[in-house]
């Protein structure tokens, strides 16, 4: 089976990347909207995740918003399947980067250290990771792995094509900090929910989410420089990575604030700088996970 799907995705790919790139995108839309309809408590998840976010907000409002959703996350898998193809000249004339200037200044300062990368799944967030050795700087990200070792392996192969590490989740933290102390960039996906023992619940859209601890964790460990990163498209194939650094030296080492109230700061001040992104494109964003499924302590609500 495992081997099966491979050989599958392979062939999708290829033929999915013979066609126009619109006619590619024509089809994977259609094909999601189909998903939706034939699993419709995706589309109830997006729909309580709508109404949660942009309370407002009347339903036609986010009706429209989760229709547009479904081409953002069909541009989401074409963008994945022609990703080895997308080479440096592509990502010069097709990617737009204004913080990029201060993103070099970072790394020529950064003295041995790397730089921790909040970042999520807005828009095509592969993309984001692809960019990274394309500009002269790889860097290593946390993912969930496969149970599928074949699945798993070649899926890995297209993300580490250019360069860059994955990290597997389980076990994650360690190789976070050592790739952080030995100087190199780490991407960690933060905008999913987690379990309460994992978590900090921090505002998402108003309302508290349970927010990984992973890189407020890794932060202060090794007292690193921090940002927020993500990619938006345009329009015409055209897309921006959107960035902004934080400096937490100051929190770092004062002793007058405990480790947790450390921990709850970073990762609040990185989720609104995250959330002001998606405000900007909120199609982008995968409204169908559930984000806030995970309640603090003694909060009886349990959304679907």
């Amino acid at each position: 089976m495992d081997l099966v799907l491979v050989l599958l995705l392979r062939a999708f790919f290829l033929l999915l990347n013979s066609l126009p790139l619109s006619l590619r995108h024509s089809v994977m839309t259609s094909m999601v909207r189909l998903v939706y309809r034939l699993l419709p408590k995706l589309r109830r998840i997006s729909e309580e995740n709508l109404a949660r976010a942009y309370p407002e907000c009347d339903a036609g409002w986010r009706a429209e918003l989760l229709e547009r959703s479904y081409a953002s996350l069909a541009r989401v898998l074409v963008d994945f399947a022609r990703l080895p193809s997308l080479d440096a000249t592509w990502v010069a004339s097709h990617v737009e980067f204004p913080g990029r200037a201060r993103f070099e200044e970072l790394m020529s300062t950064a003295k041995g250290k790397g730089l921790l990368i909040a970042t999520g799944h807005l828009g095509s967030f592969e993309l984001l990771a692809h960019c990274a050795p394309l500009h002269g700087h790889p860097m290593s990200f946390v993912v969930r792995n496969s149970k599928l070792p074949r699945f798993d392996a070649w899926w890995r192969s297209l993300r580490e094509a250019n360069g860059n590490h994955v990290i597997s989740r389980k076990g994650a933290f360690r190789e976070v900090v050592q790739r952080l102390e030995s100087g190199q960039n780490v991407g960690v996906l933060f905008d999913q929910n987690v379990r309460a023992k994992h978590a900090v619940f921090v505002d998402w859209f108003g309302v508290k989410a349970a927010t990984t601890k992973t890189v407020a964790l890794a932060a202060l460990r090794t007292e690193c420089r921090v940002a927020v990163a993500g990619v938006r498209y345009l329009g015409a194939d055209r897309y921006m990575i959107e960035f902004e650094d934080f400096d937490f030296q100051a929190l770092y080492r004062d002793e007058t604030v405990t480790t947790d109230e450390k921990v709850y700061q970073i990762t609040a001040t990185l989720a609104a700088s995250y959330q002001k992104i998606i405000e900007r494109s909120p199609h982008e964003w995968f409204w169908m996970h559930r984000r806030w499924r995970t309640r603090p302590e003694g909060d009886a609500e349990r959304p679907i």
